[in-house]
């Protein structure tokens, strides 16, 4: 654990095990040789870490690594962003087709009081009707599409057509079967 910064930066290849110096023989040129090795030692260029952990040339520096990186995060986020701007272009076009048949089916009528409520995504809605159009909706003769926020009132055969094109904009009038099975109504209630 208590190792020395220059073991911790060999263990990292920044740094460069020195070579062994070899001793010189006493002698009249030994001198020489110092000073010709000392002009060598101070010419001699700073040792590069990013050379010295290179190893091989498979391996790739750090700035690479980033680089490669942002490299793939741009074109991840690129392609997202075109997924994004499909998915709306693909919305834009539905709405626009389910749009054309409510403005030219549409049976809400502004005096309706008769409230009705239904599920759609989770949550209890409500659209307000004629005592005649809540008998037909009861029947099942006309049906219910939600588009940009409002619910529209429609004749079956339009709500189906509607339903081909995006089954999502329809709500499900009918409950949902599978709450009834978790809370059956006991035998000895009478209604």
């Amino acid at each position: 654990m208590s190792k020395s910064l220059q073991d911790q930066l060999l263990s990292l290849g920044l740094a460069r095990k020195k070579p062994a110096r070899k001793r010189q023989e006493k002698s009249s040129g030994s001198s020489q040789a110092r000073s010709e090795n000392a002009n060598k030692q101070s010419h001699r260029n700073p040792p590069n870490p990013r050379a010295a952990g290179a190893g091989t040339d498979t391996e790739m520096s750090l700035d690479q690594a980033y680089a490669l990186r942002k490299r793939e995060e741009q074109k991840q986020a690129a392609e997202t962003r075109k997924q994004k701007q499909e998915e709306v272009r693909r919305r834009r076009r539905l709405n626009k087709e389910i749009g054309a048949i409510v403005n030219q089916h549409r049976l809400n009528d502004p005096k309706a009081e008769v409230p009705r409520n239904f599920m759609y995504k989770d949550r209890i809605r409500k659209i307000y009707l004629t005592p005649e159009q809540l008998k037909a909706l009861n029947e099942g003769k006309l049906g219910i599409a939600y588009l940009t926020g409002s619910y529209h009132l429609l004749a079956a055969e339009n709500v189906e057509a509607i339903r081909q094109l995006s089954a999502e904009h329809i709500p499900d009038l009918g409950g949902d079967s599978s709450n009834d099975e978790d809370h059956p109504v006991p035998d000895d209630l009478i209604w």
